[in-house]
């Protein structure tokens, strides 16, 4: 047996506001990761403007944005601070095991509009894993942008060299 990591720590600014809407986000995943009674909780109306409800599930939306529906987690950690400028926020978002690149990606998309506005925000991750295995290595980036998201695997990658098509 063998225990495979995908891994990562990034950080970017946002506005407070939309840090407010990651925290609410980070909450819920862990809330709703832990089994918790969803009605009990209710989300903001910023949330639910990004994140949709159904009429039978307030966080239908939310848990669109997992490939898993029934288990919304990002694998990861968001701290933060705002102590070079009070009109901004450093996101950081770290993770040693789980790390749902695709999930954070739509999430910082929906929450971060505003920053978006002014340049894309990118992050990496790797894969790694607790023996040498062949094909457990790896890792990837990803680049979020107003219009769409861009994330590609070093598998990709290789794949594309080793076919003549990355020069």
């Amino acid at each position: 047996m063998a225990d495979t990591y995908v891994q990562g720590c990034f950080a970017f600014s946002c506005s407070p506001a939309e840090m407010a809407l990651l925290e609410e986000a980070f909450h819920a995943s862990y809330g709703l990761g832990e089994g918790y009674n969803p009605d009990t909780v209710n989300p903001s109306p910023e949330f639910l403007s990004l994140f949709p409800a159904a009429e039978d599930d307030r966080w239908a939306g939310f848990r669109d944005i997992f490939a898993d529906r029934d288990f919304p987690s990002f694998g990861a950690t968001l701290t933060g601070s705002n102590l070079a400028d009070p009109l901004m926020v450093d996101a950081i978002i770290t993770s040693e095991i789980a790390l749902d690149p695709e999930a954070l990606a739509k999430l910082i998309q929906r929450c971060c509009s505003a920053s978006l506005q002014r340049g894309p925000i990118g992050f990496e991750w790797s894969v790694t894993c607790s023996r040498m295995r062949v094909g457990e290595f790896g890792g990837g980036w990803c680049a979020i942008f107003q219009d769409r998201i861009e994330i590609e695997t070093t598998g990709e990658a290789l794949s594309a060299a080793l076919s003549g098509g990355i020069l």
